[in-house]
């Protein structure tokens, strides 16, 4: 068996951010085979950025192919097969860009653009939260502090995170990560850049 012209439809008709402005076909697969194929996803950049999903669709043309000879047997028929939805993030706008003095860096962002928000979270270890916001996040670890330290028990855990977003604004983050009792963690987080907007679309990547 042989899959033709092996394509991903990406349904973008519920986004204003971005559109599925084309495709790079995968010609052939042979059955055991692993190959790529491409869908290309442009942003609009007058549209503000926000986390989107989008379903999608395997799509290709079966064709039996005669193990022996490696002949076709037969005309092809058209499938179709649904895919796990894409996901685009927050985290996925922003790049890991570490700050070499954290400290002289957030006093000199300044407060103008801040953003402060508040979260429970529902993890039962701190490790784990403190991987989880740093995932949520997509920034760079400062100051040594994206491990907990295994003398702090269960003392509050402070975070400190740089990045650069899409937009090219440098942002920076310090989160205070505490555990409540045994049902779950509680996230007080600030977040500066010179763009308040941006600032606010990182606060609220959250989930």
């Amino acid at each position: 068996q042989r899959l033709d012209n092996v394509t991903v439809l990406v349904d973008d008709s519920e986004s204003e951010t971005f559109n599925a402005s084309g495709e790079i076909a995968c010609e052939h697969v042979k059955y055991g085979e692993t190959m790529n194929c491409f869908t290309i996803l442009e942003r609009n950049d007058d549209a503000p950025l926000s986390p989107s999903t989008f379903t999608c669709e395997l799509r290709f043309t079966v064709v039996q192919v005669d193990p022996a000879s490696g002949e076709e047997e037969g005309p092809g028929f058209e499938e179709e097969y649904p895919l796990e939805d894409l996901e685009i993030a927050t985290a996925d706008f922003m790049a890991k860009v570490s700050v070499p003095d954290f400290r002289k860096s957030w006093e000199t962002v300044g407060n103008a653009g801040e953003v402060l928000e508040k979260f429970a979270l529902q993890f039962k270890k701190m490790d784990d939260a403190v991987t989880a916001v740093i995932d949520f996040m997509g920034m760079q670890p400062c100051d040594g502090t994206g491990a907990v330290k295994a003398a702090a028990g269960n003392k509050p855990h402070m975070l400190h995170l740089s990045g650069v977003f899409v937009s090219g604004q440098s942002v920076l983050a310090r989160a205070q990560i505490a555990m409540e009792g045994a049902g779950g963690v509680v996230l007080k987080i600030a977040v500066r850049s010179d763009d308040e907007a941006v600032s606010r679309v990182v606060a609220d990547c959250i989930r």
